[in-house]
């Protein structure tokens, strides 16, 4: 399930990272980011689409492309979120079998 990037397009986030800031990008990650849970709420409350569905995938794209900018600029490595991601998951474990959830 991992996104990789091609080298074109990480030259393409570093060039955006370079040209509008991190500021602006980070910005442009929020907006991006709630336009996300815009959808999944609009495609929760209302009866599922596929136009739904499809504006799902265009938020999950946007917003996969800024997390992607976003570990860039803050020099983010695989390692280091794979660390993360794996602490996540053994809380998450822990909840489960514990019923927490």
């Amino acid at each position: 399930m991992e996104v990789k990037f091609t080298e074109h397009e990480i030259q393409i986030m570093h060039t955006a990272l370079e040209q509008w800031g991190f500021n602006a990008q980070v910005g442009q990650a929020i907006e991006e980011s709630a336009e996300l849970i815009v959808a999944l709420q609009k495609f929760t409350n209302r009866t599922p689409t596929p136009d739904g569905v499809e504006k799902i995938l265009d938020e999950i794209a946007d917003v996969e492309m800024m997390l992607a900018q976003m570990r860039l600029a803050l020099d983010i490595s695989d390692d280091t979120l794979r660390e993360r991601i794996e602490s996540k998951f053994e809380r998450l474990g822990r909840y489960l079998a514990e019923d927490r959830v």
